[in-house]
């Protein structure tokens, strides 16, 4: 299994690379997110059994992103996303290796579309008030619920909801709600809500990830970025880095690991 993974994480690498000098040629601005920042600052790469990566753009940059990285971009690599047709069960877009390459490398499946290994997520503005922000959560909740519940059937794809969404989520099913709208639907409608405040809000973040809304941070959090060391290269993430941190993982991030140390290889679940 450590074979696998140093192997998954120096082809990461290599698609890592490729992106941000493309993002860089397009003067797009990214950071990573979640655990790459996690990696960047704690290990100065990849955590030891970490298997995918995360990278977060502006909105506006994140829309070019889209479009620049739908087009044949690399003979390794593509970018699958639902508004191209692909069946990502996802809101958000994720590179994947090429079939071929897969093969070649002699690397197993993550998910029922090859393997995934990078999540690329918009940042979004969001309420400036508690209060806005925990009415804007619930609102986010139930429309990433109602979009979960497509994926209930699909096997072999990551979901990213806690045992307690995915009781609810299967709840939704039980009632036929999703007979009246399509996944898509959904996360067109979420995209309206993301987009609706732009990243000149005092608050901004990726409420569409896995953490929801802990991922949402006053703007300066994010700042313009800093450069940190990752494997052979710089990268970008927040400011405010250990603030960031310290907020999704806990203040002794730096010093603890997790009891569960999260695989995509191991953990098979639904997507979202």
């Amino acid at each position: 299994m450590e074979r696998d993974i140093q192997k998954i994480q120096q082809i990461e690498f290599e698609a890592l690379k490729t992106v941000i000098r493309i993002l860089d040629e397009n003067h797009l601005k990214y950071f990573l997110r979640g655990g790459s920042v996690m990696g960047a600052v704690k290990y100065a790469g990849f955590i030891p059994w970490d298997d995918d990566m995360d990278i977060a753009l502006p909105r506006a940059d994140y829309e070019k992103f889209i479009k620049l990285f739908s087009s044949n971009w690399s003979d390794k690599f593509w970018l699958a996303s639902y508004r191209n047709g692909d069946a990502i069960h996802a809101y958000f877009p994720r590179i994947l290796i090429k079939e071929e390459y897969r093969k070649q490398q002699g690397l197993p499946t993550n998910n029922h579309l090859g393997f995934s290994i990078i999540d690329v997520l918009p940042i979004d503005g969001a309420p400036a008030t508690s209060f806005g922000r925990k009415l804007f959560a619930i609102h986010v909740a139930f429309l990433r619920a109602l979009g979960a519940v497509w994926t209930l059937d699909v096997k072999d794809t990551i979901m990213i909801h806690k045992p307690r969404r995915q009781r609810a989520i299967k709840f939704i099913k039980m009632l036929g709600v999703q007979h009246f709208y399509s996944q898509n639907d959904i996360y067109n409608r979420l995209e309206r809500v993301y987009s609706k405040r732009d990243t000149n809000s005092k608050w901004i973040g990726t409420i569409t990830g896995s953490l929801f809304d802990r991922e949402l941070f006053p703007k300066e959090v994010f700042g313009e970025g800093v450069l940190k060391q990752f494997e052979s290269i710089k990268v970008r993430v927040p400011s405010q880095f250990d603030e960031y941190l310290k907020h999704l993982y806990g203040e002794n991030y730096a010093n603890e690991e997790p009891d569960d140390k999260k695989s995509h290889l191991v953990d098979k679940r639904v997507g979202e």
